[in-house]
């Protein structure tokens, strides 16, 4: 599976700069945290699974068990990786999703589908292996941040100013915007107490894309974002540590908001049991300290059982191009009408 390619790459560079009792730690904190994230997944699972039989579970110990959930649960991720695209192709709101929640006993979905459907003109599904927000955030600024660059360099290409540079010569004003800050977060994930020997593949990755937006389509960007062995999972998880830097550097900040909803943990605690491991769900805490790191604003519609919709914005009063929806769970991008 790509994602445990990732998390070796993840988990090798970190062992070089990190005592091993952190390591191990971290460890055992990917483990527990994809344990939360799975439950519902692993539940339904046993459920349908010519698995062990209750009486079964209850003669193991408490490590068995352990050890027969994370199976289950690894089981469940191929199963995913299998059947979803990283990011799937544009499709219609109501006719994505009104067939999923039909049969749902809480009508309110499908009310709330129907306002979804007026509202905006298409939906991309993410695949739900708890990347969902990270891989949509990106997939869609980087999606607008193409368009936004072919359409520069159509209005140049034509302009005698332009006539004897190549594509790759100018760039579209918020491409040297993102690439000035990514290139300058290496500094900030060094002063947090990341190793470059950890961060610097991730970093400069993600640097590559970004010089590559000149010479991209669409078409060939939804390639990249895509492919299970190549940049995409990189990208994706480097955005899981620029949001992680973020919520150390201002720790005074995030520290309330952390132990209201996570209880006395500590930053980096929490740095390393929700933000960092790869497939682990993003909480609020994480949009807002990716948003403010990467100055990219996104909105997130809500979609639930109470048959209205609401939409979220970060920062407030901003005029954002990504926007997200959000089920229980789960991500998905959508676009404006």
């Amino acid at each position: 599976m790509a994602d445990d390619d990732l998390q070796k790459a993840i988990e090798a560079s970190l062992a070089e700069s990190q005592a091993a009792d952190e390591a191990q730690a971290i460890e055992a904190s990917i483990m527990e945290s994809d344990k939360v994230q799975e439950k519902q997944a692993i539940q339904m699972s046993l459920a349908e699974a010519k698995g062990p039989s209750a009486e079964h579970l209850a003669q193991l110990s408490a490590q068995e068990q352990d050890r027969l959930t994370i199976d289950q649960m690894n089981n469940i991720l191929t199963s995913i990786t299998d059947s979803q695209p990283m990011v799937g192709e544009k499709q219609g709101i109501a006719s994505t999703l009104t067939e999923e929640y039909v049969n749902n006993p809480m009508k309110g979905f499908l009310n709330g589908i129907q306002i979804l459907d007026s509202k905006y003109i298409a939906m991309r599904r993410v695949r739900k292996d708890g990347n969902c927000f990270y891989r949509g955030f990106l997939y869609r600024y980087l999606e607008a941040l193409v368009s936004a660059q072919l359409e520069f360099t159509k209005h140049h290409t034509t302009s005698t100013e332009y006539s004897t540079t190549t594509n790759s010569e100018y760039r579209v004003p918020e491409l040297i915007r993102i690439r000035t800050i990514v290139e300058e977060s290496k500094s900030k994930l060094l002063s947090v107490g990341y190793e470059a020997s950890a961060m610097d593949m991730f970093w400069e990755m993600f640097l590559e894309l970004l010089d590559e937006v000149p010479t991209l389509d669409l078409q060939t960007l939804h390639t990249k974002m895509n492919d299970e062995k190549g940049i995409s999972p990189h990208v994706v998880w480097f955005c899981r540590a620029l949001s992680a830097t973020q919520i150390k550097i201002n720790v005074d900040r995030f520290a309330p908001f952390i132990m209201d909803e996570f209880g006395n943990v500590d930053v980096d605690q929490f740095c390393r049991t929700q933000v960092e491991p790869v497939n682990h769900e993003c909480e609020q805490v994480q949009i807002i300290a990716l948003t403010e790191m990467l100055q990219i604003p996104v909105a997130i519609e809500y979609l639930d059982a109470s048959g209205a919709t609401s939409c979220l914005v970060f920062p407030e009063s901003a005029q954002p191009t990504v926007k997200l929806l959000y089920r229980p769970g789960h991500y998905d991008i959508l676009y404006d009408q």
